[in-house]
């Protein structure tokens, strides 16, 4: 039972601090001796930190929503980015689909995909803070960070890390480059994982004793992932997240060694 918890803990805090939660869910799991993918485990530590999404963004959330029947035409505009955001990683996940479930059964993919991230990080050192767009929100910027969302189908490579930082590239607000890149998780994990979910629940293996297991393991992500957001935000506000490279790349260069032997 400890390890759904320890988990789920690892699954909240890691999905949102730029340093990838399938990549830490892969090393945790090897760790605890759970071989090969596990499909419904995984889906429902997302499916916790995607309710920590609705929870502390459900006023953003509710006028998005709104906007469908009487609502502004800036928050009709944020839905539509986030659509057109949406849409590379839905392309490539069903074309690459077993491929990317292959690849969270190595830890060396996942050591490269740390490596990644922190050098994407580490990038943001040059980034001038001081220089913002005066244009607002563009079509363009939520393409960029859509297709940067696409890396982060593989183990290593942090969503949040990636999306947060093409956003800041692009020189958007810190504070909304961070909400549009945890929006943009609700329609990916909701399309991802909830057949799975859904699968897993089926089978028979879903009915012993470890169902306990996943909700505790579900709960504490959610737990886990509201505490990481708002860490993460004052974190952002600082223009510290190229701290976290110095966490990813020697973790990265590790994992990819302990992989050979």
């Amino acid at each position: 039972m400890f390890r759904y918890v320890a988990l789920g803990f690892i699954q909240g805090l890691t999905e949102f601090l730029p340093i990838s939660s399938s990549g830490h869910l892969v090393i945790f799991q090897h760790l605890f001796g759970m071989e090969g993918p596990q499909t419904l485990l995984d889906a429902l530590l997302h499916f916790g930190t995607l309710l920590s999404v609705l929870v502390l963004f459900r006023n953003k959330i509710r006028d998005i929503a709104l906007s469908l029947v009487n609502g502004s035409r800036e928050e009709r505009k944020y839905l539509l980015n986030l659509v057109l955001a949406t849409i590379p990683i839905v392309i490539v996940g069903l074309i690459a689909k077993d491929w990317i479930e292959a690849s969270f059964s190595s830890t060396r993919v996942t050591g490269i995909g740390l490596m990644i991230t922190g050098a994407v990080l580490w990038s943001l050192r040059y980034v001038n803070r001081s220089d913002k767009k005066l244009t607002g929100f563009h079509w363009k910027d939520a393409l960029a960070i859509g297709l940067a969302q696409v890396t982060a189908l593989l183990p290593g490579i942090s969503r949040s890390g990636v999306t947060i930082s093409t956003g800041l590239t692009r020189k958007l607000d810190p504070d909304f480059a961070a909400e549009f890149s945890f929006l943009l998780m609700v329609p990916a994990v909701l399309g991802a994982n909830v057949l799975k979910i859904s699968e897993g629940l089926l089978a028979p293996a879903s009915n012993s004793v470890g169902i306990w297991g996943y909700v505790l393991g579900t709960a504490t992500s959610a737990i886990a992932g509201m505490v990481a957001i708002k860490w993460l935000l004052a974190i952002i506000r600082k223009g510290n997240l190229t701290r976290f490279s110095y966490y990813c790349l020697p973790l990265g260069a590790a994992v990819v060694i302990w992989s050979l032997f």
